[in-house]
């Protein structure tokens, strides 16, 4: 091989040795910006969730709340029904022993009328 055969060879392999080195570069610093990137959407992927799940809490701690309210409520409105029934139905109680009384009473009388 001559020499400017050899002096392009030479430079070709140079030229290929720097572009090998930038290849090495610009992998090694995508990698850390890939890397980088990573880390910084998986930070906020958790920040998501976390504040998802405090959010959930949050409203399931206020629904609970609400459900012993009305829970508390319609309890509190059967027993005054329940209440309000049973002193009718003692009402009612009371009216039909007054009403037998009075049947036994004109029973009695129209027995005594018929003899």
């Amino acid at each position: 091989m001559d020499i400017e055969t050899a002096e392009v060879v030479e430079t070709l392999r140079a030229d290929i040795h720097r572009v090998e080195h930038e290849v090495v570069r610009v992998e090694t610093s995508l990698i850390a910006r890939i890397d980088h990137v990573e880390t910084s959407l998986n930070a906020k992927i958790e920040h998501v969730e976390t504040s998802l799940s405090a959010k959930i809490e949050h409203v399931e701690t206020s629904l609970n709340a609400k459900i012993d309210g009305v829970e508390t409520s319609l309890t509190s409105k059967m027993d005054e029904h329940k209440r309000h029934t049973d002193v009718r139905l003692e009402s009612m109680h009371d009216d039909i022993r007054m009403l037998a009384e009075h049947v036994v009473t004109l029973s009695s009388k129209v027995d005594s009328l018929r003899r």
